[in-house]
């Protein structure tokens, strides 16, 4: 009985011993490739189907689209604000007109505009706003007047004898009158 207990000893021993030499360890650089190489195994076979070579058509024609609607937006943008800057532009020069056609002395006309425009809210128009500010200054309508007025003083008299004494005094006299 001895003998068979000594021989199942060296038999598992042995076994044992062949366990431990046929496990094999794997590393983390192992199990990356393999891994890897399943992955490039079945992306492979994937990018074969006619329906992913689809789908990357699809994929690239939608990125064109996204990317020419926002050229398109962008662009909308600034002809949005072209216009808003020209109808800005264009309301000023109806303003404008509109002053001058009011009788405004040429002088005074941007001065009136911008005082005008500024006067404007939700309210009053710029018509509205152009009658209140006439009537509050007439100074600023009307026809252009010049009046000429002599600062010298007359040096012939009537009677042809002048003097500065008789100069100033009739300058004096007038003034006073």
């Amino acid at each position: 009985m001895e003998d068979n207990k000594d021989t199942v000893n060296v038999e598992t021993v042995e076994e044992t011993k062949k366990e431990e030499t046929t496990k094999k360890t794997y590393t983390k650089e192992d199990l990356d490739n393999s891994f890897n190489a399943g992955v490039k195994k079945a992306s492979s076979e994937w990018q074969k189907d006619e329906k992913y070579k689809e789908f990357l058509e699809w994929k690239k024609t939608n990125q064109n689209d996204s990317e020419k609607i926002k050229e398109l937006q962008a662009e909308v943008k600034k002809i949005k604000e072209e216009k808003s800057t020209l109808n800005k532009e264009y309301q000023q020069l109806v303003n404008t007109q509109k002053v001058k056609d009011s009788d405004a002395k040429p002088d005074f006309v941007r001065f009136i505009t911008s005082e005008v425009t500024s006067k404007i809210d939700e309210t009053n128009d710029f018509d509205t706003v152009l009658k209140k500010f006439k009537s509050e200054n007439p100074q600023y309508f009307g026809e252009v007047v010049i009046k000429k007025v002599q600062t010298s003083p007359k040096l012939n008299n009537n009677n042809g004898a002048s003097t500065t004494n008789s100069i100033m005094n009739d300058i004096i006299r007038n003034s006073v009158k």
